[in-house]
């Protein structure tokens, strides 16, 4: 293989295989030994193993392990398999998925080193999917259903509780995209079910979705209905849920969007708004929410997962949770495989969230 540097030095051009990539040469310090890792990265976006992007990735990941290899004084891939759990330990991860991808990034940097004769062994090639559970620290508190619905009470907008009500049921899609495309005409509260619309690809300029998926859910609860029809009934926005100090020059409310949409934003240009909300509008208020209300983690993907423990106990027969009931639950929430609940939709989190 050939190497050429331009003449600023900063970046070389690799030529061989066929393939020509071009490189950054600078040298990234947070990480241990850089330049095999950094030969690990190139290597592997030449093979067409991951691209430019997800390098990124993967060089954040050896980020955080050079402080372990700093603190032992030797490479990741010199780790014996109890030193490699320490760090999948470390990062606090409360999510199987997440922790998964983190091992199998440092993984494929143990293949690579077995490939390139720098080790004999890579200690984590023998774990399998369900052992990455015991690498889980999950520390977080969900909501109960009535802790949900008190704070919606206290909630001066039906246009802020009918996005945590929806959440909590299992609505959401790709960046919120079954709450912000959530029009009157899919709301059929007479067979108590609403049609839900998840934006795969949207056009730019719009928002509107280019490629999507749909499905219908039923809602059995009167409640979530009044509060899906106060919102589409509300006309103006009351700012800070109410918390705004009085000021004569500056109203306490605005007005709001009239369209067919059941979230939408407040009025501040003067252009179509027959479009779905911004995403960031939905993220935006439930962090005005969490400070106001004084809820410490009140998160959109915190609402869901307790939705989702919240449903496990409504499922669970006998002290246990069926293989049959975490599907349902994946089903409801539109998650792609129920493997991905396993690290917090347990037994043991339902029964402290809702105690027998």
């Amino acid at each position: 293989m050939g190497i050429m540097y331009c003449k600023d030095n900063k970046t070389k051009t690799e030529i061989g295989d066929g393939k020509v990539t071009t490189m950054t040469n600078e040298i990234n310090n947070s990480l241990f030994n850089t330049e095999v890792k950094q030969n690990f990265l190139q290597d592997m976006i030449n093979a067409g193993a991951i691209t430019e992007d997800t390098s990124k990735n993967y060089e954040r990941i050896l980020g955080i392990t050079a402080e372990y290899e700093e603190g032992l004084k030797k490479d990741l891939n010199e780790f014996t398999l109890r030193e490699l759990e320490t760090i999948l330990l470390g990062f606090k991860a409360n999510n199987r998925n997440t922790i998964e991808t983190y091992a199998r990034i440092i993984s494929s940097y143990l293949n690579w080193s077995v490939g390139k004769g720098l080790v004999k062994i890579n200690e984590l090639a023998n774990l399998k999917p369900n052992d990455f559970i015991k690498y889980l620290t999950n520390s977080e508190a969900y909501f109960t259903e009535k802790q949900i619905r008190r704070w919606e009470s206290r909630m001066e907008n039906y246009q802020d509780a009918v996005i945590v009500r929806l959440l909590f049921l299992g609505v959401g899609g790709k960046q919120m995209s079954e709450i912000r495309n959530l029009k009157k005409g899919d709301v059929d509260r007479k067979n108590k079910r609403i049609r839900l619309v998840n934006t795969l690809k949207a056009d730019k300029a719009t928002g509107l979705p280019v490629k999507f998926t749909e499905r219908w859910i039923d809602v059995d609860d009167e409640y979530t209905f009044d509060l899906i029809e106060g919102a589409m009934e509300q006309l103006t926005y009351t700012k800070k849920n109410g918390n705004m100090k009085q000021n004569p020059h500056v109203r306490p409310y605005t007005d709001l969007v009239r369209n067919d949409y059941i979230v939408r934003s407040s009025i501040t240009k003067t252009e179509n708004f027959n479009y779905p909300v911004d995403k960031f509008v939905i993220y935006r208020r439930i962090q005005m929410l969490s400070e106001i209300l004084g809820i410490e983690d009140f998160t959109a993907k915190l609402i869901q997962r307790s939705g989702m423990i919240y449903l496990g106990d409504k499922l669970m027969q006998d002290g246990s949770l069926s293989l049959d009931d975490m599907k349902m639950v994946a089903d409801r929430f539109n998650i792609k495989s129920y493997h991905n609940l396993k690290g917090f939709l347990t037994v043991e989190n339902i029964l402290k969230t809702y105690p027998q």
